[in-house]
């Protein structure tokens, strides 16, 4: 597979939102937004709140964003996702378990980005729901290189038919081979 892609937005923030604080205490950590990262295998963004985490990059589609906003009738605003790659053209759920190359980083698709109830809090009620199934993907990273915003090439070793971005998932795991 070999197709184009959009990266909209790169996120990184050096706190934490949500862990450790009281439920639907939403923080003020600050979010910075990169138009170009480098990424080493194993690692995350640098100086990102996950740089050395097992899920050290998080993608989220865009289309599904927008379709939560629009379905909460709320200003479109990503950051409020708190995912370091914002992209669009794909549907993330089909990434899991498969390795794959964006730009001229190799990722490997972990599992599902399962959203949690401080959605909610950041957004307004209804929007774990309304994500739930869709929350985007985690990934390791496994080859270094750059990734920049806009147009992209997403390469995959396997042809998959590709499903609506916004489609969600029941129980995205990674498939058993």
């Amino acid at each position: 597979m070999n197709i184009e892609v959009n990266v909209s937005h790169i996120y990184s923030s050096p706190e934490h939102h949500y862990f450790t604080r009281e439920k639907f205490d939403v923080g003020i950590a600050p979010t910075l937004e990169h138009k170009v990262i480098e990424l080493e295998p194993l690692r995350g963004i640098k100086g990102d709140r996950f740089e050395f985490s097992s899920f050290a990059i998080t993608f989220v589609s865009e289309e599904v964003m927008k379709d939560v906003f629009t379905k909460l009738n709320l200003v479109y605003d990503p950051v409020l996702f708190r995912r370091n790659i914002v992209i669009s053209g794909i549907n993330l759920n089909q990434l899991i378990g498969k390795t794959f190359k964006l730009g001229e980083v190799t990722f490997e698709g972990l599992e599902h980005c399962a959203p949690c109830t401080w959605m909610n809090a950041v957004m307004k009620k209804g929007a774990y729901r309304l994500i739930s199934g869709r929350g985007g993907l985690r990934a390791r990273v496994l080859e270094k290189g750059h990734l920049k915003t806009g147009a992209n090439r997403l390469i995959t070793k396997e042809d998959f038919e590709l499903i609506d971005p916004v489609e969600a998932k029941r129980r995205p795991r990674i498939p058993k081979r």
